[in-house]
């Protein structure tokens, strides 16, 4: 009984270590950057870089979860530049698309880059202007979208259908 866990126990372990090692697959290599090429050091506490040039969006982390009837219908947006690297990802069931990284923030810039709303704009006028830029139907059941704007401000957008 020793012997077959201590065959069983080194494979274990050895998965562990490589699971550990695993690289993040929705990290972004190459994010997006302000328009100029001096880079400057960024100011994390106001969003900003040594220059005053504002960050390539109005927030520094994007989560949205959209949840539709039935099974597989889903869609969720994720964009995470709070930490020291960037993150990326969406997942759109309905359509079977997923994607991680450096295609998921090709796919979201766009879309992150026509959003105006700010930390003061009204609850039904952000859920409108994201489900208009995301191109999202409004027949969801529930829609959550949680948002940290470059100043730190979070703030957390919700509607419930069900």
């Amino acid at each position: 009984m020793k012997r077959t866990l201590k065959v069983l126990s080194v494979p274990f372990a050895a998965m562990l270590v490589l699971a550990g090692c695993g690289e993040d697959k929705d990290e972004v290599k190459n994010p997006p950057v302000q328009e100029n090429e001096n880079q400057a050091d960024t100011n994390t506490e106001t969003g900003t870089d040594n220059n005053n040039e504002k960050l390539p969006f109005a927030f520094k982390d994007f989560q949205l979860e959209v949840d539709y009837p039935g099974n597989d219908n889903d869609y969720e947006a994720e964009y995470d530049a709070t930490g020291a690297q960037t993150e990326a990802s969406i997942e759109d069931e309905a359509n079977n698309h997923k994607v991680l990284g450096d295609e998921a923030m090709k796919e979201l810039t766009p879309m992150l880059e026509k959003l105006t709303f700010t930390k003061d704009s009204k609850d039904e006028e952000v859920i409108q202007e994201v489900t208009k830029v995301f191109n999202l139907k409004d027949d969801y059941e529930e829609f959550d979208l949680e948002v940290v704007f470059d100043d730190g401000t979070k703030k957390e957008y919700k509607v419930n259908n069900k």
